[in-house]
This record gives structure tokens, C-alpha cells and sequence, in this order.
């Protein structure tokens, strides 16, 4: 069965149109490009029409995705000419080039991706998630991207689940009458055990603030990306990047994919990968919004490479500021990651005594170790 993409295998080919699928709107992961695999394997595409319907059973969960569905089936497997892969759209260089540097680097396109650091392996199946996991940001190609997407998802979704536990079980405390009277009934109704619960813990309010600076530029596309996600599963987050001014993006993040987020975010692109302003754009930070966001239930947590072009006594006086509103402050340095790391750069050396937490941010495993932080909070 012909198609028109840049793809060279059938199975790209189908992964691919999943791919696609998917930025049009339609509910298709990974989940769903399996299926599309398997209908591939068992010999349906030999036959068009049944292969069609395969697909849109597959692919449409409402009965309005149908329409969309038949369109971008009929450009992908039958109009020649049309771009369809995201390699493919990448290619597009006149595009590109109409963006400013910051607006690529966002976009996850920075020049830098195409230096000659050597590229993480491509396996496949639980050895390529957990590659994903340990792969250094830089190191992510965009073939890996999609995947990456899929286990951040994951892996945040998992974190979440154990940390908003509705009560911890006791032994004092307010009695946990249903459990007693469920322990119960096989007794006869003798409730030989009175057990007990704790009252729920208090939310923990997220303030992130990601540095987007040109030192930062082969990490802060993925540090969004963990951001967006986080987004998705933790109601009281706010979010900021800084480089040489503040910016604050909570709202954008709201959207529903990705994507959108990016989009939205592009606009306003101008102050990514200029120069660092750390104790500057925290200034800006606490005199704003530190009234109104910071309490004992806020855990604050900065994501940059500490390289301050500033004045260091600047930063070390936000640092107090922010230290005494907050229930934690945590510097994540994607810098850390390294083995040869050491933090003597003026602006690190400043802010070591007042943090909390220091710790790397440079791939998902990293990146993970919140879940630790915020479940001792």
C-alpha cells in the first residue's frame, strides 16, 4: 500500500500516521499505535477498505472524529507531495528561520542539538524506556522525543498517585469508621479492632522557576516539557522562566496538549537564551508575587545552571527573602549531572547556604527524585 511520507519501512510508515493522528487532534497514543502495528502485522493494509476501517476504529473515540480522521487518512496514504512525519516538518527550514533564537530553542530546535555530542543509542521496548530515563537532556534526539513524552507522562502520573494519598492509617487520630465496620462484618458484627486514620495532609503549593538563558538552551525545552506535565497532575503549581526578565506562564500551561503550550509560549519567546539575571528576575519574583504565592505549604524550586552574570550578593539577598516565606527552596542544577560538577561559580557559592535541597535536573531520573522531597515535605 503506497504512502507519502519520508518514512523508508511500513512500520515507521504507521507510527508515523499515529504521529500525525495525533497533532490533528484525534486521541491516539501509544496504546493506540500499537494497535495500528498490530492490524499492520496481521495483514489488514493487503486490504484497503478493511485496513481504513481497522484504523478508524482505532483512532476515533468520538463520532466526530471520524470526519477528521477520513481527511488526514486520505493525505497521508493517498495524496503525494504532502509532508506528514514530524522529522519531516522539521526540514522546513524557510519556517524556521523566520524565528528568533529563542523561539527555536523552546521549539526544542536550537543549533546546538546538531553538535557533534554523541547521540543516545536507539534500542527499543523497557530497554529504550529506561535509557530515556537516564539519557542526559542534550543527548535526546528528536526520533526519541515522542517516547520521552510518553514516559514523562507516565512516570509523573505514577509519582502522583503515591504521593496524594487521602489518609495515612494510624494508630490514633480520628477513627476510620468505615475500615472498622469492613473488618467487622466477618466477625459477626464483634469489633474485636478499632482502627484509625490521620486527617489529610495540607496541598503543597509548586512555585517552579526555570531558567531559559542561552547557558540553559540544550535543557530548558525538556525542563518545560517535565513542567507541562507536572502541570497535568498537580493542581496548585505556578510557573516561571527568567533569564534577564521574569515571566509567568501558569496559564499557558494550562492548555491541554503540549503543543498548544509551546505555541502560546513562542510569542513571547524574545528573552530566551539572552543573559542571566538571577537575583534580578528573584527580586522581580518577591516584590510581585511573593505576597500572594509564597506560604508555609509553597515548595520553591529554581531550575538553572546558577552561571549569575549579576551581582551574587543580589541573589544570596532573594534567596533569604524567598527562604523565610517558603516550606522548601530547592535549587535543581541540570549542571550537577556531571561527575566533574563542582559549584564554584560565584552565583552557586551564594546560594548553597540558603537551599534546602541541591540536586541535578539533567534527565527523568533525576528530575524524579521530587517525588522523595515532596512526600517528606
Amino acid at each position: 500500500m503506497p504512502h507519502y511520507s519520508e518514512y523508508n519501512t511500513f512500520s515507521e510508515a504507521f507510527v508515523g500516521f499515529s504521529d500525525y493522528a495525533r497533532d490533528e487532534g484525534l486521541n491516539v497514543g501509544i496504546d493506540e499505535t500499537i494497535y495500528t502495528l498490530h492490524s499492520a502485522f496481521y495483514g489488514l493494509w493487503k486490504d484497503e477498505p478493511f485496513f481504513r476501517y481497522a484504523l478508524a476504529t482505532i483512532c476515533c473515540a468520538r463520532k466526530d472524529d471520524r470526519a477528521v480522521f477520513e481527511l488526514i487518512y486520505n493525505r497521508y496514504w493517498s495524496e503525494k507531495g504532502t509532508e506528514f512525519s514530524y522529522r519531516a516538518r522539521l526540514k522546513n527550514r524557510s519556517n524556521l528561520e523566520k524565528k528568533t533564537k529563542g523561539t527555536l530553542v523552546m521549539l526544542g530546535q536550537h543549533s546546538d542539538q546538531n553538535n557533534d555530542a554523541p547521540q543516545n543509542k536507539t534500542t527499543s521496548g523497557s530497554n529504550s524506556l529506561e535509557a530515556l530515563r537516564t539519557t542526559d537532556f542534550s543527548l535526546i534526539s528528536h526520533i526519541d522525543e515522542e517516547a520521552f513524552n510518553n514516559i514523562c507522562q507516565q512516570l509523573v502520573r505514577e509519582m502522583t498517585l503515591r504521593i496524594k494519598r487521602k489518609y495515612k492509617r494510624g494508630k490514633r487520630n480520628q477513627v476510620d469508621i468505615v475500615r472498622t465496620i469492613r473488618h467487622g462484618i466477618p466477625l459477626g458484627g464483634n469489633f474485636a479492632k478499632i482502627y484509625h486514620k490521620e486527617k489529610r495532609r495540607e496541598k503543597l503549593r509548586l512555585v517552579l522557576l526555570l531558567d531559559v538563558s542561552g547557558s540553559m538552551d540544550k535543557y530548558s525545552f525538556y525542563l518545560l516539557k517535565f513542567i507541562w506535565v507536572l502541570r497535568q497532575h498537580f493542581s496548585q503549581i505556578e510557573a516561571f522562566t527568567f533569564s534577564t526578565q521574569l515571566k509567568q506562564i501558569t496559564e499557558s500551561l494550562n492548555h491541554k496538549t503540549l503543543q498548544v503550550t509551546l505555541n502560546a509560549l513562542s510569542h513571547e519567546a524574545d528573552h530566551w537564551s539572552s543573559g542571566t539575571k538571577i537575583g534580578q528576575c528573584l527580586k522581580e519574583f518577591v516584590d510581585k508575587f511573593g505576597k500572594r504565592i509564597l506560604n508555609g505549604r509553597t515548595m520553591t524550586i529554581i531550575l538553572s545552571d546558577g552561571l549569575e552574570t549579576g551581582e551574587p550578593s543580589l541573589l544570596e539577598q532573594q534567596l533569604k527573602r524567598i527562604k523565610m516565606r517558603t516550606k522548601k527552596l530547592i535549587w535543581l542544577n541540570p549542571l550537577k549531572g556531571s561527575e566533574l560538577y563542582q559549584p564554584i561559580q560565584r552565583g552557586m557559592q551564594a546560594a548553597l547556604p540558603h537551599l534546602d535541597v541541591f540536586q541535578a535536573a539533567h534527565n527523568l531520573e533525576s528530575l524524579l527524585t521530587l517525588e522523595k522531597i515532596m512526600a517528606n515535605a
